[in-house]
Formats: structure tokens, C-alpha cells, sequence
């Protein structure tokens, strides 16, 4: 009977591994938290209003100008972490030698993960910069922008995808 060969983690398979658990940590805790922010200005004192992705935007689509909706912004963030989480198995499975993924395939999937974590943040400038600013100079100024969620759905991608491209999926 012939022996198989046990294959070894290593200090890099583990780096990449939990590289592509804190990616998938960092996205799920983008959804969660404020993924706009209404800052107001009045007379040199200001305020933050942060929204998560799933509250309400009535009011703002009122005042835009454009036809993005919320639901758009909410579609790509939610496939992102899907994608990241598929991501994170696959890594996670291909380092421990459960599944084998090379080649095409990985390129591919690394070039899909990344490429929806970054049109979260594009579709939710986009969204936000069609809700008018005001600046009214000295007196005060308003402004709604995309906040700390929509980052951290951004990087918890490219993080968890890089760490596929560089890890060794036997």
C-alpha cells in the first residue's frame, strides 16, 4: 500500500488563511455599520448622522437628482460579501488541500471578488453624490457621503481575494 502524503499548512498558508478570515470579518462588520453619513454645518458647529445600508432613503431620494436607487447600493454590498465569503472557503479549503483551485479558475474568481468589493464603493458615492450639497459658505453647509460600512465591504474584499491569488490552494 502506498503511503499519501500528508500536506503540511505552513507559516504562509496560515498567513494567507486567516488574511482571507479577517477580510471576511471586515465585510460582514461593513454591513452592519453606517454605510452613509449626513454631516451638517451651522455656524462653525457641525453634526453626523451615520445610516446603515438597510435603513430608510426615502427622504434623501426625495432631493435627489439622479434615478440610482438604494437598492442598487444594497444589491452589490450583499453579493460582495457573499463573494467573500465564497472566497474565504475556497481559501481556507485550498490551503487545508480539501479542494484544489489553480490556474484560470482562481485568476478568475480573485479578478470577480475584487472587482464587486470596489463597485460598492463607486455605486455608493454615485448614490450619495446625487443628494445635493449645501454650502453656504461661513454660515454652515450640508453634505451626505458614503461612511465607514461601505469601506470596510470594499477592503474585506480585495483583502480576502488577495489572499487568494497569493495562497497555495493544493
Amino acid at each position: 500500500m502506498a503511503k499519501k502524503k500528508t500536506k503540511k499548512l505552513g507559516l504562509f498558508g496560515l498567513i494567507f488563511l486567516l488574511a482571507a478570515l479577517v477580510g471576511l470579518v471586515l465585510a460582514v462588520v461593513g454591513l452592519c455599520i453606517d454605510f452613509f453619513e449626513s454631516s451638517v454645518t451651522i455656524v462653525g458647529e457641525g453634526g453626523a448622522k451615520g445610516k446603515g445600508l438597510f435603513d430608510d432613503y426615502k427622504g434623501e431620494e426625495l432631493l435627489m437628482k439622479g434615478d440610482l436607487t438604494i437598492a442598487l447600493v444594497q444589491a452589490f454590498a450583499i453579493i460582495s460579501v457573499i463573494l467573500t465569503a465564497l472566497g474565504c472557503l475556497i481559501t481556507i479549503c485550498g490551503s487545508l488541500g480539501i479542494v484544489r483551485v489553480s490556474g484560470l479558475a482562481k485568476i478568475l474568481g480573485v479578478a470577480l471578488i475584487v472587482a464587486v468589493a470596489v463597485l460598492v464603493v463607486v455605486f455608493a458615492a454615485a448614490y450619495a453624490g446625487q443628494v445635493p450639497s449645501i454650502d453656504a459658505g461661513e454660515l454652515g453647509g450640508a453634505e451626505f457621503a458614503p461612511a465607514a460600512g461601505a469601506y470596510l465591504v470594499m477592503v474585506g474584499g480585495i483583502v480576502t481575494g488577495a489572499s487568494m491569488l497569493l495562497a497555495r490552494l493544493k
